[in-house]
């Protein structure tokens, strides 16, 4: 899987991974950003942050493994981390660090309203309320601090599309935001059993084949108690509404042609499309918006890009080494971790003692 920025950054705001902290360190600099320093402190600190929160440390690991990343957060010796971890968890304090001198180049400001704003987002990130809570207040104010920086710095360089853009989204894809108005005839298989079910739907096509009325069936003989006394209708909306084998087949029909017996999970259909019209704008404007919001993450993804391509970051070689966005396409924008397992504690680290993070980088 490529590691791109916009990738890791996800991860970033998904799992709130980035806090101030101490513990002593001999080398202190674990890497530089534009000359800014992160600490070797504050990375270890941030470690044991982590690890000390024991069902955020599941959920993160859980969702590594989805990524298909093979990564813990501790290594295999007492009072050890996983080398990769923390040079993924390094990558990201980099990204923190560049856009946190954006806004300052930019002159964002962050006022207690906007931190406000932002907090459900950044309680959210972690898993809810418990695990949040569970942190030190500093740390839950600096995860609240950095969402609101990463909010306002997507909103500059990927603004929310205006009323305007939405409809002009609206109307140069109409087929992506068309109704379909549909109707059934349903055969219930837990209640007649598959084969029942099967055989049932099968004589309703084979009458509907000698010529009668698709309507007068689906009234009197579907087994569906709401649709049936509409004549099998279904109504109108948006695709996506249905099951996914009642969906599929939908999606295939031509308007005004019967299906053949179509399988879902809960029995069998004779599937009749009445119509398919363009919905209303006022119906569909959020999943407008929704359709573009990729849009807006994959554009501040490449905004990130350009800001690694462009840094002076140095890493110290205990965590690994730095590959800017533009130099590898395979490995863009992150530390790639040195030889061997584990990234070990400092000698007077306590590995289950959870870090201060109220001291600075």
């Amino acid at each position: 899987m490529r590691a791109t920025p916009h990738r890791l950054w996800g991860l970033a705001l998904a799992a709130a991974l980035v806090v101030s902290g101490c513990s002593s360190v001999s080398d202190t600099r674990a890497a530089s950003v534009n000359g800014a320093t992160i600490s070797a402190e504050a990375l270890h600190s941030e470690l044991m942050t982590i690890r000390a929160n024991q069902p955020y440390r599941e959920i993160l690991e859980e969702g590594l493994a989805r990524q298909g990343l093979d990564m813990t957060v501790s290594g295999e010796g007492k009072g050890s981390f996983d080398t990769t971890f923390a040079a993924r968890l390094l990558s990201l304090s980099v990204y923190f660090e560049l856009l946190e001198q954006e806004t300052l180049s930019r002159g964002v400001p962050v006022t207690d309203a906007d931190l406000e704003q932002n907090r459900p987002q950044a309680v959210a990130s972690v898993g809810g309320d418990q695990i949040f809570e569970a942190f030190p207040v500093t740390y839950q104010d600096e995860l609240v601090r950095r969402q609101t920086l990463a909010a306002q710095i997507q909103e500059l360089v990927a603004p929310p599309p205006s009323p305007e853009e939405l409809r002009a989204v609206y109307e140069a894809n109409p087929d992506d935001f068309t109704g379909v108005c549909v109707s059934h005839i349903f055969a219930n298989a837990p209640e007649r059993g598959e084969e029942g079910a099967r055989a049932r739907i099968e004589d309703l096509a084979r009458q509907l084949d000698e010529g009668a009325d698709f309507r007068v069936l689906a009234r009197e003989q579907s087994d569906d108690p709401v649709a049936a006394p509409q004549a099998g209708s279904l109504g109108c909306g948006a695709p996506g509404r249905f099951i996914p084998d009642f969906e599929r087949a939908v999606e295939a029909l031509p308007v005004g042609q019967v299906s053949e017996p179509v399988q879902s999970s809960i029995g069998f259909h004779l599937i009749l499309v009445e119509s398919r019209a363009p919905l209303p704008f006022e119906e569909v404007q959020s999943q407008v918006a929704e359709t573009l919001e990729q849009q807006r993450a994959d554009d501040f993804g490449a905004f990130v890009d350009e800001l690694t391509c462009e840094a002076d970051v140095d890493v110290n070689p205990r965590y690994g080494s730095w590959t800017a966005a533009c130099d590898d396409p395979q490995v863009a924008g992150a530390i790639v971790p040195p030889d061997g397992p584990v990234t070990p504690l400092p000698p007077t680290g306590d590995p289950d003692r959870p870090a201060d993070p109220s001291l600075g980088r």
